[in-house]
């Protein structure tokens, strides 16, 4: 308790240089211990009745997909995808000419975690906004921080959920958000706490901004670590960290494509630091364990990590390996 009162400066200065990089004000930023467990947060504090439906991308993570399933599951509420393109990514077009005003929560995957991908999200903000549409929009952006240039103004989302671990190479136990106005107002959190509602003596007052999602115990160690990474990025700039991780996986996307029995995979116009390849004749195991003999760690997801990207290519994925290049 000693110990965080004397960086209690440096603690209410994180909010204000998370603001600087998501293009916001520090009252729209929440902090958490995980993506999983803010996204988790927010998507059940979001009504949803038995008519509305909850629309998500090709790409998204099952962590999402489980989260957004259970909560259509308790209100009696439908989960469908939105249509592609011939690359996978949301179809634009057809998302604007088939406006429903029963669509409650539009979930996008920004950037895939098992590929390369990045889907047209502030595209899709405007398409939103000009059919008038009420749903909220919500952006997976754990694989987009740290690596792309963020406004949330831009992207016109109601919230933005990433991980602090990936590309923004902060600690893991570490996740950051920005929550619209209009959602804050709206929200129903399911937990709350003497940090994010107050009690007047008759009723429970919530927190009226984004930190109605946060609680009173936190880890100051690993927030302030947070925050240290946030400067870096923004210190480095995100144009020349998105620059020089493009340059990079484009040559190493090159690099594998020249050697015999490797396919690389990556989809998408617009590709983002992720470099997805298989390896004929050998198992995405075998693949793992002889990169790491050679001190090269990738990871390895599987098809049940991202089901419905799978399930679209799988003509072209039938033994994924990803290697995800953060650090690039």
């Amino acid at each position: 308790m000693e110990a965080s009162q004397l960086v209690g400066v440096q603690r209410a200065e994180i909010y204000e240089v998370a603001a600087r990089l998501l293009g916001c004000g520090p009252h729209h930023v929440a902090f958490g211990s995980g993506h999983g467990q803010l996204y988790g947060d927010i998507i059940s504090a979001i009504p949803l009745k038995g008519e509305d439906r909850v629309l998500v991308s090709r790409q998204e993570w099952m962590g999402n997909v489980i989260c957004l399933q259970n909560a259509a599951r308790l209100s009696g509420a439908s989960l469908s995808l939105m249509a592609s393109d011939d690359s996978t990514a949301v179809d634009v077009e057809v998302l604007c000419a088939n406006p429903s005003p029963d669509v409650r929560i539009l979930a996008l995957t920004w950037i895939g975690a098992s590929g390369a991908l990045i889907n047209p999200a502030a595209a899709i903000g405007r398409a939103i906004r000009q059919s008038r549409s009420s749903a909220f929009f919500i952006v997976d952006a754990s694989q987009a921080i740290g690596q792309l240039p963020i406004n949330v103004e831009e992207l016109g989302c109601d919230a933005l959920v990433a991980c602090g671990r990936k590309f923004l190479r902060g600690p893991r136990g570490t996740a950051i958000a920005y929550i619209s106005p209009r959602l804050a107002a709206e929200v129903v959190p399911r937990k709350l706490d003497n940090f994010s509602a107050a009690w007047n003596g008759k009723d429970v007052v919530q927190v009226s901004d984004a930190r109605v999602f946060e609680t009173a115990e936190e880890s100051v160690a690993l927030r302030l670590g947070l925050g240290k990474a946030i400067e870096q990025a923004l210190e480095l700039g995100l144009d020349n960290i998105r620059e020089k991780l493009n340059h990079k996986a484009s040559a190493l996307r090159d690099g594998l494509a020249a050697q015999p029995k490797v396919q690389v995979l990556d989809l998408g116009k617009e590709k983002a630091a992720c470099v997805t390849f298989t390896v004929g004749g050998l198992s995405c195991g075998q693949v793992k364990r002889a990169l790491a003999d050679r001190g090269i760690t990738i990871g390895m997801n599987g098809s049940g990590y991202t089901p419905y990207e799978f399930g679209a290519t799988r003509h072209h994925r039938t033994a994924p390996c990803l290697g995800t290049h953060e650090h690039l």
